[in-house]
């Protein structure tokens, strides 16, 4: 290990938009009834509950997870804060867990419905597991991991030795349920979703000094995923994302505690991929919580966008891997997701937060409800804006490396050293780090020079310019014997910087120093109809030197005669927004201009035509029009709503017809490379063949005619419309269908 993170307790944030978060979260944690979320406990465990369960997840088979998340969040936030009442909630959840567990009395313990009888099943050799069903439980697995995880953080950071004694012996309990079944069994149990299970176990082993956990630890090794991470093969395409980052969570603690290289591999490898070919500009992974082909983002953008747990998990991770290397990348990217995710995930005026963060083109953040919804990022976030000391400092020997900049305290209590760093940012990228010390002392201080330096940074100690000569991604190394009251003062030009979609030079995002800045809604007063621009003239490059300070956290852009307004992305929660452009030259522009025309004259022709039309992922229309299916998905791309299938899946709805008139029907599509795309549509049960592609849209959307035949839709006022994926593929994301009269449907 090259560096160490400082005891959360050591450390502070003393101001800002971080400390705001903060606040927000320690008064909703305070809100939350604790005998809620025990309810389901007490319950199963055959004691009367002290209060009614709460609703949305916690009502259903995912009930339970919320309490571990709240334990963390408690336990954490009291160490950042020494909030001694966010303690006594820890202690009494803690308190609860053990009643519970001991009228159980095999150590089980959970608020799982059904969860004690299902384990069971499974420890008998019973076992149906799928992505997120394990023996008709929800993700029981997921939920008994976030216990794990709350007892952990009980023990360690409230000094609990209680909460430790309960997680020992569900521990042994969890032993058990395995302890009997083969390699393939538990393989099959992994299909479905389980946290990171082998993390808590090998945390287990460690606290407890018990190596039976760590072996435990080892049988949550899924090779499916794990095997081809090993081998450097990036095969997440298609995989539900925060399924696989807790694995490799685990599999960064497995190498801590055994110095297994093989788990090394496997965690530097997925950092690297995902970070570097599956990450949005705000540091955020995955569209409807999926994975997609690595550096395929240009058609993954909508309200899917960026699930806030994922980010949780991979700043999670990159603590890890920066203690194990110290390389000023992991603090970029560190600073890229915290300011640019995680804050931007929370509402800053009551602290409610999004489980998507949505990077649609004129969207807007959609935050859950704080008492009804209990999400899994509802959970998360109780930890996340309680985390926000953990990676500001590390130590190393007598290095002591400022990653982030913060205002904010820490004690280096070996060293009789005290730095408080006074900033604002990320609105200005200055600062200054005043050494208290009980006596002089020597010591490195290292200052990280971030990647979207491009100007250079300037260091001054007690006044006096020290040449520097750091690229970004890099220290400033400087070494003296400090004294008390000595004064480093910080200056990091910040500059407006373009960054493009892997797989779109003209589709980009403008940040400004660290900052992702988005296009307000509210402030587009001269763009035509108030609608969001989306599309800007000009080069890139040229964009953004355009891009202007324009006030307090506000930058102005004219564009064709515009005024478009930005602002940095983490402070925007109530305005719809852009954050990705599609850039065009002048006469590229002229040619677009005249696609939108003919595209809009086309739609308005089929509007004309058209005898019944379904629009689909949206709620009362698939009423209307008798929707089933199977392994369906749904999402929301380029402002147009959409349904889609996992592997095999297939979905089917009824339209109108005429009895005596032919018929065709219309079906618009999300342009998609997916390779794991081939599907046939039936009516009535008939194989239809294939289309004649009718229209595109600005090389996102296709309309595809099929005739059908009169033999089908004679004598009949409705048909029915089935889209089938061919077995282990997908069908396409359908945008939209229509029947249309046939003989009208002439060329433009």
């Amino acid at each position: 290990m090259k560096a160490a993170a400082f005891d959360l307790h050591h450390v502070r944030v003393d101001a800002g938009p971080l400390k705001h978060a903060m606040e927000l979260n320690t008064a909703y944690l305070l809100k939350l009834d604790a005998d809620r979320l025990l309810s389901r406990f007490r319950e199963y465990a055959g004691l009367t509950p002290k209060a009614a369960h709460y609703e949305g997840w916690e009502s259903r088979g995912i009930s339970g997870h919320t309490l571990g998340h709240y334990l963390s969040g408690c336990a954490l936030m009291y160490a950042s804060t020494g909030n001694e009442e966010l303690k006594q909630r820890a202690d009494y959840v803690t308190q609860e867990l053990k009643v519970c567990q001991d009228s159980h009395g095999n150590g089980y313990v959970s608020g799982i419905p059904r969860g004690r009888e299902l384990f069971e099943e499974i420890k008998a050799g019973d076992i149906r597991s799928q992505g997120f069903d394990l023996n008709g439980g929800w993700v029981p697995l997921y939920t008994m991991h976030k216990l794990f995880a709350g007892l952990r953080d009980a023990y360690t950071l409230t000094d609990n030795r209680l909460a430790l004694e309960v997680e020992i012996r569900l521990g042994e309990w969890l032993e058990d349920i395995c302890a009997g079944l083969t390699e393939e069994q538990m393989q099959q149990v992994l299909h479905c979703e389980y946290g990171g299970m082998n993390e808590v176990l090998t945390d287990l082993a460690e606290h407890s000094g018990d190596d039976r956990f760590l072996k435990l630890a080892e049988r949550f090794y899924h090779g499916e995923v794990l095997n081809d991470i090993s081998e450097e093969k990036d095969t997440l395409a298609g995989r539900h994302a925060n399924t696989q980052i807790p694995k490799i969570i685990g599999a960064a603690r497995q190498f801590e505690a055994s110095g297994e290289p093989k788990y090394a591999d496997i965690t530097r490898f997925f950092w690297d991929r995902v970070v570097h070919h599956h990450s949005y500009v705000i540091g955020g992974n995955s569209y409807n919580e999926h994975f997609g082909e690595p550096d395929q983002l240009n058609d993954r953008l909508g309200e899917g966008t960026c699930e806030t747990c994922n980010t949780y998990n991979m700043l999670k991770l990159t603590r890890h891997m920066f203690k194990w290397d110290a390389l000023a990348h992991y603090a970029d990217y560190y600073e890229r997701a915290m300011f640019n995710h995680i804050l931007a995930s929370q509402n800053p005026t009551d602290g409610s937060v999004c489980y998507f963060v949505s990077l649609e083109m004129g969207g807007q953040k959609s935050f859950n409800s704080q008492f009804e919804d209990f999400t899994c990022c509802v959970g998360s976030s109780m930890e996340s804006h309680s985390l926000y000391g953990s990676a500001i400092y590390f130590h190393q020997d007598r290095n002591l490396f400022v990653n982030q900049y913060v205002p904010s305290t820490v004690q280096w209590k070996e060293l009789g050293v005290t730095l408080q760093q006074e900033t604002r940012f990320p609105q200005e990228a200055t600062g200054r780090i005043t050494v208290h010390a009980d006596n002089q002392v020597q010591f490195t201080l290292q200052i990280r020079c971030p990647y979207w330096v491009e100007k250079g940074m300037s260091i001054k100690v007690n006044g006096e310019a020290l040449p520097v000569n750091a690229p970004p991604s890099t220290y400033i190394s400087l070494t003296r014997e400090w004294q008390d009251g000595d004064v480093v003062e910080y200056e990091i030009p910040m500059t407006v910087r373009v960054e493009a979609m892997p797989d779109n030079p003209k589709r980009v995002a403008f940040m400004y120093g660290p900052q992702v800045l988005a296009a307000d809604y509210e402030y587009a007063e001269s763009v035509k109809e108030r609608e969001l621009p989306a599309v800007l003239i000009g080069t890139p490059e040229g964009i953004a030197d355009r891009i202007k300070p324009a006030g307090e956290q506000l930058y102005h852009l004219t564009d064709r005669g515009s005024d478009v307004y930005f602002r940095p992305f983490y402070s925007l929660y109530d305005h719809r927004y852009t954050v990705y452009f599609d850039v065009f030259t002048p006469e590229e522009w002229m040619q677009t201009e005249a696609e939108y025309r003919d595209s809009a004259a086309y739609q308005a022709r089929l509007e004309e035509i058209t005898i019944d039309f379904m629009q689909p992922a949206e709620m009362q229309p698939e009423r209307d029009h008798e929707f089933e299916g199977e392994h369906v998905n749904l999402g929301k791309i380029y402002n147009r709503k959409y349904r889609d299938t996992w592997p095999s899946g297939w979905f089917s709805f009824e339209m109108k017809v005429h009895p005596d008139a032919p018929v065709s029907l219309a079906v618009t599509y999300l342009k998609t490379s997916d390779p794991k795309i081939r599907f046939h549509m039936e009516v009535d049960g008939i194989k239809l063949g294939q289309g004649v592609l009718e229209s595109e849209e600005l090389n996102q959307l296709e309309t595809f005619i099929y005739d059908l035949p009169e033999t089908i839709t004679a004598g009949k006022d409705k048909i029915r419309i089935r889209f089938v994926a061919a077995g282990g593929y997908k069908v396409a994301p359908v945008a939209g269908v229509r029947t249309v009269k046939r003989e009208s449907l002439l060329p433009l």
